[in-house]
């Protein structure tokens, strides 16, 4: 897609084909929190009505099948009071230009796709409608608004009968000077909005049409496979000869922007080996010989050191200094009072201290990073990924090849899974670099070992929590620290006095009647490569604090669902909580041999609850028979789809909970492939059930919408071990349950 030079309708109109084009603001989102407050809100989606009644939405959100596309379809069809089948949707491409052109990609990250542009999007949809209405007004003559009805983009006349398409209309409506706003629809006129639809992207993804980036093809193209030093912060020693059959070797470095901990700006750490196919450029990767240059740290790259540190910090840290330098290892207050705690703790009757332990982990996403680029030195760059973060991808090229924005194209292809690592851009870096070596279209590829070898990885954890009761049972006093690697740090983002929002994430500001508290992050000084990945801090956290409540439970001898329930103080968690323990069973017998664990939380401004119930535990694995959740994510506008999103996550964290591990021996990652990195088959999937909170009678805009894509995964793996103490009699404080799981021969 080109990017327009220009905000002006003329150039909109040439742009789309269409006859009205209407510009809306949608905010831009980050996960980078207070440390990118200051983001200017941006143009960045478009709705075009045809004047052969055809209607599109042009939205700049990645699809990695989360379905937020099709539900903000959903929203401005209800809006526009049309069938949801009418709306077209199409990919929209980034744009360096501020303010941003309408159709530029957003940054599609932590679950915002739907709550941050669920508002804009009916008021861009209730803006058109009313500029169409008005066309059809000033052609009948007749400006009285209520004698026209509306029904599947035909406007009515109602005392003459006259009836006008949009279609027909959108020609005048062009002209009109949009309306700062228009009235939205009442809640209780929707058709659309809280009703589950078929979701737009799935047919062709049935059929095969769909174009993930492995899908891509184009003429005179080679094919490149990446191969890293095998130690985190290697760096080339010497380019190998090319072997007999290879197009070229071409070494690619590091370059800013895509630096991570160890991985350091300027390190050559890779080659590409190039060949007429995958295949052959595979093998020859496999075989190739390369001599690396170790860092001086490599020795100090071991699992053991990382916990010695963490157990270290979590004992005694420096704090945090404003105006200081507050290097890796500093001690952040995000909440409450560390003295006051002490007081509260030494005249509980009861406490309970424990050290809880989360390890990296791989995103393993289906689909292995890749990118297509074709490159004409100082005439073009056309870019095809599988991209979270297409503005970036394109200030990247920019910067790589010094062409000016109008001569680069960045096309966004379908993710075959993106959780975060999509987000990254150094695998697109490495094929513009490899691109511009070869000066003809190339694919580059990682094959799944360096796709585990050389992630950036949910970051490790070590949280030290300690919490006391008194003689009713009521928890007096609460104290919790989080060490963990910084994601935002290794970005180069300043932080501050609260520390990283990432590592804090769904530990502080909990609605429970804590008595005294106080929250506390510390930075990890480890440098492997960190990054977002699927409810990032909340899936440690949660663990945590779940896990912990469940210890105060026994503690003090009661339910844990009703020891919860009593301490909550925000209706509606309490309400969330319920429903769990009513979809899951909680007040029925369980059977022989099985047991049930719950767990809540909160995240991306949505509350999680979930039962789970188990069998069959052994010293290698166990059975999750049943999963209950319970989402409020205030408004949910495809229920179906929050279901399906609900589902994934919550494999996805069964996953993470009983076999998700990377570790490092002297900086080189062990887990290679699914071979060794355990995954759930399909005879071991659990009964899942879910349940959402009903939307409200009356959407309050000033109330904040929920994500969903993320919300299944923090709160499970607290309830497995909830559960699994109830079974075996003994706490799992340490995550996954069966670190050395394989596939058996996969």
């Amino acid at each position: 897609m080109n990017h327009p030079a220009s905000n002006s309708r003329r150039n909109f109109l040439k742009s789309a084909g269409s006859a009205l084009v209407l510009g809306l603001f949608l905010p831009t989102f980050s996960r980078f929190g207070d440390a990118e407050a200051a983001t200017n809100t941006q143009v960045n989606t478009w709705l075009a009505v045809g004047s052969d009644d055809s209607i599109t939405l042009t939205i700049g959100s990645s699809d990695m099948g989360q379905g937020a596309n099709s539900g903000l379809a959903q929203v401005l069809a209800e809006e526009l009071m049309v069938d949801f089948a009418r709306v077209r949707t199409v990919q929209g491409a980034p744009t360096l230009v501020s303010p941003a052109p309408i159709g530029t990609a957003i940054n599609t990250v932590g679950s915002g796709v739907t709550r941050n542009n669920f508002w804009k999007m009916r008021d861009a949809g209730a803006i058109a409608r009313e500029m169409l209405v008005q066309a059809a007004m000033n052609a009948q003559g007749d400006q009285t608004r209520s004698n026209y009805t509306l029904a599947n983009g035909v406007i009515t006349h109602s005392p003459t009968g006259m009836a006008r398409t949009y279609g027909a209309l959108a020609d005048a409506a062009a002209l009109l000077t949009p309306p700062a706003s228009a009235p939205l629809l009442p809640d209780a006129a929707f058709q659309l909005i809280g009703k589950t639809l078929p979701r737009t992207d799935i047919p062709n993804k049935v059929d095969g049409s769909a174009k993930y980036g492995l899908d891509i093809r184009l003429p005179n193209m080679v094919y490149a496979v990446i191969k890293h030093c095998p130690t985190l912060g290697g760096t080339l020693a010497s380019t190998p000869v090319k072997p007999a059959g290879v197009i070229a070797v071409i070494p690619t470095k590091v370059v800013a922007g895509t630096a991570r901990g160890v991985e350091a700006v300027g390190n050559v750490n890779a080659v590409a080996v190039v060949g007429t196919n995958t295949w052959d450029a595979w093998q020859a990767a496999k075989r190739l010989t390369v001599s690396w240059k170790l860092p001086s740290t490599a020795a100090s790259l071991n699992d053991a050191k990382f916990l010695s540190d963490a157990a270290a910090l979590a004992s005694n840290a420096p704090a945090f200094v404003a105006g200081g330098l507050n290097p890796p290892g500093t001690l952040y207050t995000v909440e409450g009072s560390r003295s006051a705690v002490s007081t509260a703790l030494a005249s509980a009757s009861k406490t309970v201290e424990a050290t809880y332990t989360l390890p990296y982990v791989a995103h393993a996403c289906m689909e292995v990073l890749n990118c297509t680029v074709d490159y004409v030195a100082g005439a073009k760059c056309v870019v095809y990924a599988p991209t979270q973060s297409a503005k970036n991808v394109l200030s990247l090229v920019a910067t790589l090849t010094g062409l000016s924005a109008d001569k680069i194209t960045i096309n966004t292809t379908y993710l075959g899974g993106g959780l975060g690592r999509k987000a990254e851009t150094d695998f697109i870096s490495q094929a513009v670099q490899v691109g511009m070596a070869l000066q003809r279209p190339v694919k580059l590829m990682w094959p799944r070992e360096e796709d585990f070898t050389h992630d950036q990885y949910r970051p490790m954890g070590l949280i030290k929590a300690k919490a006391g009761l008194d003689a009713s049972g009521q928890i007096v006093g609460w104290s919790y620290r989080n060490v963990s690697p910084s994601i935002l740090a290794q970005r180069g983002l300043a932080l501050g006095a609260s520390g990283d929002s990432q590592g804090i994430e769904a530990a502080n500001g909990l609605p429970y009647n804590f008595g005294q508290r106080v929250t506390e992050y510390v930075t990890h000084p480890s440098p492997i490569p960190v990054g977002f990945w699927r409810s990032v801090g909340a899936s440690l956290n949660t663990f945590a604090v779940e896990c912990l409540i469940d210890e105060l439970a026994a503690a003090a001898g009661q339910d844990p669902y009703q020891f919860r329930r009593a301490r909550l103080t925000n209706p509606r968690w309490i309400a969330v909580l319920d429903a769990a323990a009513q979809l899951g069973g909680w007040h029925t017998p369980v059977a022989a041999g099985r047991a049930r664990g719950i767990a809540i939380g909160g995240a991306f401004n949505s509350i999680v609850a979930e039962v789970v119930e188990i069998s069959n535990v052994t010293s290698t694995g166990l059975t999750v028979n049943r999963v209950a959740v319970a989402i409020d994510c205030y408004l949910a506008v495809n229920p179906g789809a929050v279901e399906a999103q609900i589902t994934g996550g919550v494999v996805h964290g069964l996953n993470a909970a009983l076999y998700g591990r990377q570790s490092f021996v002297n900086g080189a990652a062990q887990k290679k492939n699914f071979s060794s990195s355990r995954m759930i088959r399909l005879r071991e999937m659990p009964a899942i059930a879910v349940t959402i909170i009903p939307n409200p009678a009356v959407a309050d805009r000033t109330q904040t919408i929920g994500g969903v894509g993320e919300l299944g995964v923090p709160t499970f793996a607290p309830a497995l071990a909830n559960a699994y103490f109830k079974l075996a009699g003994k706490r799992q404080r340490s995550l996954p349950f069966f670190p050395n799981a394989t596939m058996g021969g996969l």
